[in-house]
């Protein structure tokens, strides 16, 4: 076949297809039994959508950016909100959590903020922890210290008086030579004539020469590893001393020209003096992790403290004042407090009070109790405003009535006066009474073995005291937790609440839809 005639019968094919697409019924033609179809001419050349920028697009741009955004942010918001649900939980309704100011859990940010920047090598962040006999002998305290001191760095016992009469379960103590003991609180006839009594509510009149040694108990190798390795000790001294010198020794662990480790005794250089208005600290720089020290001091002087400490991270100082009910700040100088705790970088102040409130609490002794609680807060803010402040309130106390162990009549009304207080004054308040499980609770701490109570109802044991120490750090790991959450997440206030306005959306949305479910039903 020629090739005109060949492409003909090409043109002439297509053209009786076009003609069958267009008369062949859309609906197709019925043959025996099936349907005869066949494609019409819009099947066969769709037509192509348009890529000019000129087109009117189905959906706006912007709205389409704004959606996707929008969605982005539902999802991102959905994952935050799992997580954040669990926090939530736990400050709202966990045994162990704190009560805080407008129920606030970010309050803790600002000290954290300054543990992390401990953490990194830029100097110690003091936690004072002022009390009651619970905290004698170092406890509580100390388990504080050393939990803390594994999660931010640091090392020694922290802030130590220069005569101790009541030995310490982490640091043995020893002073001997011209030292005279003075109190604000317990015994009357050991008040100082004047009120400059420092950051340890006490003060040794030094009148010669005295010698001071603390190192970790040799009875305690496997426990509190953190009281040794401190690389620095600082004694705090007043303003009104006349012919005053210090000089130390400490002990390090060092290797001996035969490669073997043995404990060395050392001299300290002489130490860098910071003179104040009201105080001098002198401070002795270590260059090998001590284990003990000894302090020889003479001339006349007033020494407040001595701090034994590594140069970054946390220190935890153990204030135990038996028989007191905090009420004694106000008594002390300010200028002089003020001074103390800046030098000190004080960052944080618990006040763990109220045990010796409730037997004598009534409805009579309400109005007392709240004006001289609130008079010791407001002191405490106004003497140094850079430091937060917890209170920690009493535990459950028992003893017998009408032949039967209960709690004390008064430890209820203690708790809650002393937690309006605290909350009023813009402090975090911990319940311990709550954390051990109410009223009556401290039988079973008695009877538990080993027992976490003592006979008396009413102070922990040793175990005890651990015990309540790892909660309150455990409690305290959680907002920690939270604030790195938010950190690691960007989540400002702004977007915290936005999240929260999120959460809420989608709780109202299961309840519409729940609700929806049983009309249905």
């Amino acid at each position: 076949m020629k090739p005109f005639n060949t492409f003909l019968c090409i043109i002439c094919t297509f053209l009786l297809l076009g003609i069958l697409c267009l008369i062949f019924p859309k609906d197709g033609i019925p043959f025996l039994s099936t349907t005869l179809r066949f494609p019409s001419l819009s099947e066969m050349f769709p037509t192509k959508e348009t890529n000019d920028s000129l087109a009117t697009p189905k959906e706006d741009p912007e709205e389409a950016i704004r959606r996707m955004l929008e969605e982005t942010k539902k999802k991102e918001f959905a994952a935050y909100a799992d997580s954040l649900k669990y926090y939530e939980e736990f400050f709202k309704n966990g045994a162990t959590r704190f009560d805080l100011p407008d129920n606030d859990p970010t309050w803790f940010d600002r000290f954290f903020l300054n543990l992390e920047i401990a953490s990194l090598g830029d100097g110690v962040v003091r936690i004072i922890h002022y009390g009651d006999s619970q905290l004698e002998e170092d406890r509580i305290s100390s388990t504080i210290r050393e939990d803390l001191q594994t999660m931010f760095g640091g090392a020694g016992p922290g802030m130590l008086p220069a005569v101790a009469k009541i030995p310490a379960m982490t640091v043995s103590h020893i002073n001997s030579g011209d030292l005279s003991r003075k109190l604000i609180f317990g015994d009357s006839t050991l008040l100082a004539t004047h009120n400059r009594y420092g950051p340890l509510a006490q003060l040794a009149e030094l009148r010669g020469a005295a010698t001071i040694t603390f190192r970790k108990r040799d009875d305690r190798k496997n426990q509190f590893p953190h009281i040794e390795g401190f690389r620095q000790v600082r004694v705090l001294v007043g303003k009104e001393s006349s012919n005053f010198s210090a000089s130390l020794t400490y002990e390090a662990m060092l290797e001996n020209e035969e490669g073997k480790t043995e404990i060395k005794k050392l001299t300290a250089d002489a130490p860098t003096i910071q003179e104040k208005e009201n105080i001098s600290v002198y401070t002795f720089k270590l260059p090998h992790k001590a284990s003990g020290a000894t302090l020889r001091l003479q001339g006349r002087a007033e020494i407040y403290a001595i701090a034994a400490d590594d140069t970054a991270g946390v220190a935890v100082d153990n204030v135990a004042m038996r028989g007191s009910s905090g009420t004694i700040f106000h008594k002390i100088d300010k200028k002089m407090l003020a001074e103390s705790y800046e030098a000190m970088n004080v960052k944080l102040l618990i006040l763990q009070y109220g045990g010796n409130l409730v037997p004598g609490m009534n409805a009579s002794t309400e109005k007392w109790t709240k004006k001289v609680i609130s008079r010791q807060i407001k002191t405490l803010k106004e003497v140094y405003p850079e430091a937060d402040i917890l209170f920690i309130g009493p535990a459950d106390m028992c003893k017998q009535i009408n032949g039967k162990l209960q709690s004390y009549p008064g430890l209820n009304r203690t708790i809650k006066i002393l937690r309006e207080i605290a909350l009023e004054e813009g402090l975090a308040y911990w319940d311990m009474h709550r954390v051990m499980g109410g009223n009556q609770s401290m039988i079973s701490w008695v009877k538990r073995n080993p027992p976490l109570g003592f006979s008396d109802y009413i102070h922990f044991t040793r175990a005890g005291a651990n015990h309540m120490g790892d909660l309150f750090s455990y409690s305290l790991r959680m907002y920690y937790d939270y604030f790195k959450f938010r950190e690691a997440h960007k989540i400002d206030d702004k977007k915290l609440n936005d999240i929260q306005a999120f959460s809420d959306s989608l709780k109202k949305e299961e309840v519409k839809n729940d609700s929806n479910s049983v009309e249905e039903l």
